[in-house]
């Protein structure tokens, strides 16, 4: 009787020391999609967000094409494809293994978090996705996963 009451207040000492961090942790699990904020954008839905990320779909921002750009951060990709079209990462690359082999589309450039971060500030009509605790001064946060 006495190991096991010490074994269980083992296990809830250990829960309350754990649980702080995976708070944290999950709250770090969400990613934003950006676009600069110069750019002057009057609607933009969740499926065309899909539909451009997916190259189905151009959308334009007044006068601007918009580009999107894929984050090379597996499990921020895994995050964003997750939310935006309920397919995973792997599922993701297979569907644009098929496009590519025949010739119908390109995926969008794969850039490190920093890069897409760098490239959606520098080359307005970029869009892309970064952790929501990396969103940098200057951009505009339109959607945010999950």
């Amino acid at each position: 009787m006495r190991a096991a009451l010490g074994t269980l207040l083992s296990a809830m000492w250990l829960s309350a020391m754990l649980q702080p961090a995976a708070l944290a942790a999950a709250g770090e699990d969400r990613v934003a999609v950006i676009i600069s904020a110069s750019v002057a954008i009057n609607q933009l839905s969740a499926a065309d967000l899909r539909e451009l990320f997916l190259g189905r779909k151009q959308v334009q921002a007044g006068e601007v094409a918009l580009q999107p750009v894929d984050n090379a951060d597996k499990q921020a990709r895994d995050l964003f494809y997750s939310g935006v079209a309920g397919m995973s990462g792997t599922r993701v690359r297979a569907y644009w293994a098929r496009v590519v082999f025949s010739a119908q589309g390109r995926p969008p450039p794969e850039l490190s978090p920093a890069d897409v971060s760098r490239r959606v500030l520098e080359q307005p009509g970029t869009l892309g996705y970064v952790n929501l605790a990396n969103v940098p001064a200057g951009a505009r946060v339109l959607f945010t996963f999950p």
